[in-house]
């Protein structure tokens, strides 16, 4: 007997549907966290043979639920496009998992990344642009310092520039790097370079040519060892090294001259700690109790140096301080303020790298507005203008801030306010009335309510 054809059609497309495979995303952790792993990644995290089975050159490798067969499947993507899978039983994805807890367990975060899944994004030409403006601004005035006469000098900064764009543009196109390294070898550059200087100070006293040819030395080797540290590190790690380098410069410098340490010894002692505050700032993404982004830590760093200005205009009000008090208020005044940054911002929100750069804009911008009403008010104190400028710089971080939505983070009911929707902790809490704010700035009389800390 023969069926109709549409009958049988419809029985065999029946029959496909019923056999079809949906292949669904997994986290390789029991925290959720990793959902990919690059080969930097599998290295760091020490994944071998028999638990993986990922080899080679590979970009990244991701797990997937196999429904409705049951199990696991891994897939590899080669640099090449190509895709490998691998088929996992329930007890080799446990036994994957397990390697993978225990080794996050002793290593700390594989990234300090707010939902970013590989240790660091690739930086393409965004490597050269940093050299280059570490050039312009580190690496050629350094060179030219070197040359004996005007003409000289001017050749070797346009040589150096120039020659570093072209330079480390070749190199990105031989060897790909990561935005961690990108960000770290602009960051070691100048932290090297400071500390090149303050070597050659240190041993002579002096800050003649030969130190100057140092810190260039030290600037070029810095560079290159951030290039190299960077490769296993996140953009959240890789940002946070500079900001411990920053903070244990400042620490130094303040129990330097707590101690009476004349000005080589205080430029010895902050040498000496570079390595220990970079060994420490990779680490505070990694064991902080709360989730750090490298939008969290360059915020952080913002509101410590608004914290130096703040204490600018208190050293202004002091009867001639010398200029070690001045450095050691200075100092002083940035740890708070990264105190407080951490506290109030990377506590409560997940920043992006892009949203912590609108920041940076907007304290900028900030300040200079502060600065700007002692100005039209006829005063020419200058401890009123810092003073005035720290405030705006609070007060147009707060502004934009209150206006983030990212993944951590909600707005609350007030105009201005803002606070992550991360449990609530005891600790220190920021409330920015932008509409007072303004008000204030443009001078509509009446009393305004800008700010309020509680603790």
């Amino acid at each position: 007997m023969r069926l109709p054809l549409f009958p049988i059609v419809l029985i065999s497309c029946a029959a496909g549907l019923e056999a079809q495979t949906i292949e669904r995303p997994q986290a390789f952790d029991s925290a959720q966290r990793v959902v990919a792993v690059t080969p930097a990644l599998a290295g760091r995290l020490r994944l071998e043979a028999p638990v993986w089975p990922a080899r080679g050159d590979y970009r990244e490798a991701r797990l997937y639920t196999v429904e409705p067969t049951g199990g696991f499947v891994l897939v590899v993507q080669q640099t090449s496009g190509v895709l490998e899978r691998y088929p996992l039983t329930d007890d080799e994805r446990g036994a994957l998992r397990a390697v993978i807890d225990a080794a996050m367990s002793t290593s700390g975060r594989p990234s300090g990344e707010s939902a970013t899944d590989v240790v660091s994004e690739p930086a393409g030409n965004a490597f050269a642009r940093h050299q280059t403006a570490l050039a312009a601004t580190i690496y050629a005035p350094l060179a030219a310092s070197l040359a004996d006469d005007g003409s000289a000098a001017g050749a070797l900064y346009l040589l150096v520039t120039g020659g570093t764009f072209f330079a480390s543009y070749a190199a990105t196109q031989s060897t790909p790097f990561t935005r961690a390294q990108s960000a770290l070898a602009a960051d070691l550059g100048l932290a090297a370079g400071a500390n090149g200087f303050l070597i050659g100070y240190a041993a002579s006293g002096r800050t003649d040519r030969n130190v100057r040819a140092v810190a260039f030395a030290s600037a070029v080797a810095g560079t290159i060892a951030g290039a190299t540290l960077g490769q296993s590190l996140s953009d959240a790690e890789a940002h946070g090294a500079y900001l411990g380098i920053e903070s244990s410069s400042a620490a130094a410098v303040v129990a330097s001259i707590g101690f009476g340490q004349p000005g080589r010894g205080t430029a010895t002692a902050v040498v000496a700690v570079a390595p220990i505050g970079y060994l420490l700032g990779v680490q505070y993404p990694r064991r902080a109790g709360y989730h750090v982004t490298a939008g969290d830590v360059e915020a952080v760093g913002t509101v410590g140096l608004i914290g130096t200005l703040a204490t600018g205009a208190v050293i202004e009000h002091m009867d001639h301080p010398s200029d070690r008090q001045a450095a050691g208020f200075l100092a002083g005044g940035f740890l708070a303020g990264a105190l407080l940054g951490d506290r109030v911002i990377a506590h409560r929100l997940d920043l992006t790298e892009a949203q912590a750069s609108i920041l940076n804009v907007a304290a900028g911008a900030g300040a200079l507005i502060g600065a700007a009403v002692p100005v039209i008010a006829g005063s020419s104190d200058a401890s009123s203008t810092l003073a005035s400028g720290a405030v705006g710089a609070v007060l147009g971080m707060s502004v934009i801030a209150s206006s983030f939505h990212p993944g951590g983070a909600s707005e609350l009911p007030g105009a201005g306010r803002f606070r992550s929707a991360r449990p609530s902790f005891h600790g220190v809490a920021l409330s920015v009335h932008s509409a007072s704010a303004v008000a204030a700035l443009i001078g509509i009389p009446g009393r305004h309510a800008l700010v309020r800390l509680t603790f």
